[in-house]
């Protein structure tokens, strides 16, 4: 049975998690139980809601804007949460972005904790935290009604979203890039974690980066073929659109055209001239000074079975990228990382966003202990089996005797009926 399905008795608590990322803003509301024999920081997701509208870096100029777009799903919390419990659930705001325009005017009866602005590597080892834990990939809760230790051994998560990409797993040794390494103390256990985020590795730069590369390799004539797109469809693309920004702007050259020249780009549904195109944004032999490397000349230890999931959303305008997004993420996940997608159990993929939240609220309620696995009120999990053993030892020696005491009767009974 998952942490999801565990019924608690007593009174829960709940907290508010808003996932304030740079194209989109999510809240999520988590429930856990108060009472002392379940104090196991177990937590499970009990509702999330989508905030209509752009990212909060779209807010920067109109930070009423930002408080306003929130109010639908702070209602529906409201709604959800029992009213006695409203001055006693925290909320926390994690963003990604260096803003903190969303709670400049809180008026709403939750315990506003304030925001924090996430580093990449925090994003990452909370996401990873968040998926092994769904998972049961640190405690479980057993048919006996009590949490023991996993068996199990965590997976490592690789999260795509529209600017980057992260990579978080667990190492058995030090790495030779200490920087993204992270040790954490999970119910008893140590974990040290490699975590690194890949900027303009994300679906929304690539589509940036292939349409400057599809537009310089054309000698930016005013007519583009795009080997990716479907056939015949055409759409207008102001150079500045795909050129300007961290990601491609270095790409600049005597003769690059003005941000506003405006060049058409129509599909040619050229399957393998669109693998061609795409493969030639990976380099993954650029020297980083270490034995291993990953995309853009980082280090990369030993991986084994991994998880991936998306942080982006397909939107109806960008359905003609469906192709080059796939492309982009089996090259991103056999060249760039070298995974082998034809090994049985080493990749599966999630089709629900779990991201950083969970993790995130984890970590602030305290609900993940620091202290040795007995705190958890359960025992080791290999005694279990000793137990039920000897549980079954003692009921069979006790069927025993009653039998034998039944049939020494039933004889007993014959002799004195003979002696009649």
């Amino acid at each position: 049975m998952g942490a999801a399905g565990v019924v608690h008795p007593g009174e829960d608590n709940y907290g508010i998690v808003l996932d304030a990322g740079p194209s989109r803003t999510t809240l999520f509301i988590y429930q856990w139980s108060a009472s002392k024999e379940n104090n196991t920081g177990v937590i499970s997701e009990h509702s999330s809601c989508a905030v209509q509208g752009p990212g909060i870096s779209s807010y920067s100029g109109s930070p009423g804007e930002a408080g306003n777009s929130l109010k639908p799903c702070l209602g529906q919390a409201m709604k959800e949460i029992p009213k006695e419990q409203h001055d006693q659930t925290p909320v926390y705001l994690g963003v990604t972005a260096a803003t903190h325009v969303l709670m400049a005017d809180w008026s709403y009866p939750f315990d506003f904790q304030g925001a924090e602005i996430l580093s990449s590597q925090n994003e990452g080892v909370f996401g990873w935290v968040t998926v092994n834990y769904l998972l049961e990939n640190f405690i479980k809760y057993g048919w006996i009604g009590r949490w023991s230790r996993s068996r199990k051994g965590t997976v490592g998560v690789m999260t795509i979203g529209g600017a980057s990409t992260q990579i978080t797993f667990k190492i058995k040794e030090r790495s030779a890039d200490p920087e993204n390494e992270v040790t954490l103390r999970l119910y008893g256990q140590e974990h040290r974690v490699y975590t690194h985020h890949f900027l303009c590795s994300g679906t929304d730069q690539l589509r940036k980066k292939l349409l400057l590369k599809a537009i310089q390799d054309h000698g930016y004539v005013r007519n583009v073929s795009n080997p990716c797109w479907p056939l015949s469809y055409s759409r207008a693309v102001r150079f500045g659109s795909v050129h300007d920004g961290p990601c491609t702007g270095s790409n600049a050259s005597l003769g690059t055209p003005t941000s506003e020249d405006v060049f058409q780009v129509t599909g040619s549904s050229n399957s393998s001239a669109c693998r061609k195109l795409i493969g030639s944004l990976f380099d993954s032999s650029l020297f980083c000074g270490f034995s291993q490397c990953s995309p853009n000349g980082v280090f990369k230890p030993n991986i084994t079975r991994f998880q991936l999931s998306k942080r982006f959303q397909m939107r109806p305008d960008s359905l003609a990228d469906h192709c080059s997004v796939s492309t982009f993420i089996y090259y991103l996940s056999t060249r760039g990382f070298l995974f082998d997608l034809d090994s049985s159990g080493q990749i599966t993929f999630q089709e629900k966003v779990t991201g950083w939240a969970l993790g995130y609220m984890l970590n602030l309620t305290n609900t993940i202990p620091e202290d040795k696995l007995s705190s958890l009120k359960a025992i080791e999990y290999g005694i279990w089996p000793l137990l039920f053993i000897l549980f079954v030892l003692m009921l069979t020696g006790s069927f025993t005797r009653i039998a034998y005491r039944v049939m020494a009767k039933d004889n007993g009974e014959d002799r004195i009926l003979e002696g009649l």
